[in-house]
């Protein structure tokens, strides 16, 4: 795992907060127990509520291949797929902050160059 900017995580975690329903303790959360707290999740979904792990993956608009390709190895070796898959969640949502951020026109220096 690279290092991802605190802001970018703590907006990760008020994210997924929001999106799973699962609470985390207050203060700052690490990137571990980020995923830790979220496979523990994806787990309780995958087995109690497929069809809304299946619609969540669909609307963050994680890989479906990446995901296949987790369960396949997980199957495979009888490893557990729920960090994995809670990694490509993460990194997706960072993926998404990182592009707003980029592509945002505050920067601008005045109002003639903004669209």
């Amino acid at each position: 795992m690279h290092p991802v900017p605190a802001p970018y995580l703590q907006e990760t975690v008020a994210w997924a907060q929001q999106t799973f329903a699962v609470s985390l303790p207050p203060g700052n959360i690490s990137y571990e127990q980020l995923e830790e707290m979220l496979g523990r999740r994806l787990e309780y979904l995958i087995s109690n509520d497929f069809q809304q792990f299946i619609f969540l993956l669909y609307r963050i608009d994680v890989a479906e291949k990446k995901v296949k390709l987790i369960l396949e190895a997980a199957a495979a070796t009888g490893s557990d797929p729920y960090r994995p898959i809670a990694a490509l969640i993460i990194e997706r949502q960072l993926q998404k902050i990182a592009s707003r951020e980029a592509f945002r026109q505050d920067h601008l220096p005045d109002d003639e160059e903004r669209w």
